[in-house]
């Protein structure tokens, strides 16, 4: 019985894991300078030399509240410039150097051109 619960606690573990990656895909996982970072896109989606564009998330109008329902809310994805991939760290993650001025942070939004 033991080896049974310790196997499916295993497998919920796994399952789990691989799950949180797919998350990040297509996101800056870690800042690494004011203009590089890595970026969750790797062997297979990127190859060095490739632009990626920053993306950001804005939205407008009011919250939907449990209440009220939806309100009317809108969001859309605003460009915040370009980067070029520099090097393919693993199958999931590359560096990204981003163009002079370009604001990011970890958690921004990343998409191959």
């Amino acid at each position: 019985m033991k080896t049974i619960k310790l196997f499916i606690a295993l497998m919920t573990l796994t399952v789990l894991s691989s799950c949180a990656h797919s998350v990040m895909r297509g996101t800056v996982a870690m800042k690494t300078s004011s203009n590089e970072g890595h970026v969750c896109l790797g062997q297979g989606e990127v190859k060095t030399g490739d632009r990626v564009t920053l993306l950001k998330n804005v939205c407008t109008g009011q919250a939907a509240s449990i209440d009220a329902g939806s309100t009317g809310r809108t969001c859309q994805l605003e460009q915040l410039g370009m980067g070029t991939v520099q090097n393919i760290l693993s199958d999931h993650y590359s560096v990204v150097k981003f163009d002079a001025g370009v604001p990011f942070e970890e958690g921004t939004l990343v998409e191959r051109r």
